[in-house]
């Protein structure tokens, strides 16, 4: 378990997903890897990368596509860690809560912390 789940509380499980992700932040692209995600949000290792405190950012999950493009996500900053960043999702559809849910329950990876 990270030390990300350990220290807060959440209202969704999160699972141990490790993926490749786009953070477009002011309309530059960075490249980081999630570490668990969950309904509510995910951790992202991006520490080269100065993100402050509720900031808007966009995820770009690159290893999912939903009808031929890429999920993304509107999300905030939630927290900062030294690993990298909480990120909360935002401004969230019935389309994006499916495709979130595609990505968390068809995938082998294992339940990290429970609500």
């Amino acid at each position: 378990m990270s030390e990300s789940s350990q220290n807060e509380k959440r209202w969704s499980d999160r699972r141990d997903i490790c993926t490749d992700v786009k953070v477009i932040l002011n309309h530059r692209s960075y490249y980081a890897r999630t570490h668990d995600i969950g309904l509510g949000g995910m951790f992202v290792d991006l520490n080269y990368v100065l993100l402050p405190m509720h900031t808007t950012v966009e995820i770009v999950m690159l290893k999912y596509k939903s009808a031929g493009k890429y999920i993304s996500f509107k999300t905030r900053v939630a927290y900062v860690t030294p690993h990298g960043y909480g990120l909360e999702f935002q401004d969230f559809s019935i389309r994006d809560v499916h495709r979130l849910q595609d990505v968390l329950f068809e995938s082998p990876y294992e339940v990290v912390r429970m609500a």
